[in-house]
């Protein structure tokens, strides 16, 4: 049985799925799969059919199309994830988010343009489209409790301080994250990654000791500078043969 080396973490987000670790971070631009959404909640909402039946069977319509074009895009992103994740003996870390609709209903306080972004994010589609393709190629998946990841968006990967959000109407650090201590603005994703591939690293060393596991995953060694950061358009990813 093979040996793996590390872990890749996957932090999955409305316009991007990051990938990554100490060594190496990739962005997945998603911002196609959330125009697709919106593009149908549009066209759904102009349908002023006065028959409740043609309504129904044309938002149906639309969704299916909606959800075959967006789980497409998906895909050529889930397979080049676990496609890397396989050639480098990596372990795929993922965290448990269901529930967290609930923090999108109506009356919590947001507007129903955002509401409807949030409900059309496919979250769950891509862990399952990562599992199974990840159970395919014997790549281990470890899935990580909510209370495992508690923080993982909000402490420093470098020193383990809570970093603190830019004031409202910074623009310059949108999605950023300032660290008092190392006196940097950190990347909201790029935090997530590095933290959830490092506690699932931690979990797995520990399940391994227990005797819960038959593979060992190996400890990155300290990069003293910032791991690479590449940028994909998942619109445009080859499907790898």
């Amino acid at each position: 049985m093979r040996e793996l080396t590390s872990t890749v973490g996957i932090d999955r987000n409305l316009t991007n799925i990051t990938s990554g670790n100490d060594e190496s971070i990739i962005y997945y631009d998603m911002t196609g799969a959330a125009d697709i959404a919106e593009n149908t909640r549009s066209i759904v909402k102009s349908f002023k059919r006065n028959d409740v039946r043609i309504q129904r069977s044309l938002s149906s319509k639309y969704g299916r199309r909606r959800s075959e074009r967006i789980n497409q895009i998906i895909h050529h992103v889930t397979k080049d994830i676990i496609h890397k994740a396989k050639t480098k003996h990596q372990a795929v870390v993922l965290e448990e988010i269901n529930g967290i609709r609930k923090l999108y209903r109506k009356g919590n306080g947001q507007g129903p343009n955002f509401r409807g972004k949030m409900d059309s994010w496919p979250f769950h589609e891509v862990k399952r489209q990562i599992e199974y393709k990840a159970a395919w190629e014997g790549v281990p998946v470890i899935t990580l409790t909510k209370v495992e990841t508690r923080g993982a968006t909000m402490d420093c990967p470098r020193c383990g301080e809570r970093l603190q959000v830019p004031v409202r109407g910074d623009s310059e650090h949108y999605r950023q994250l300032w660290c008092e201590v190392c006196k940097k603005w950190r990347d909201r994703d790029l935090v997530a990654v590095l933290n959830i591939s490092r506690r699932g690293r931690l979990r797995f060393d520990r399940s391994s000791k227990e005797g819960e596991a038959t593979e060992a995953v190996k400890g990155n060694a300290e990069h003293e500078g910032q791991p690479l950061i590449l940028r994909v358009d998942a619109s445009k990813l080859q499907i790898l043969e």
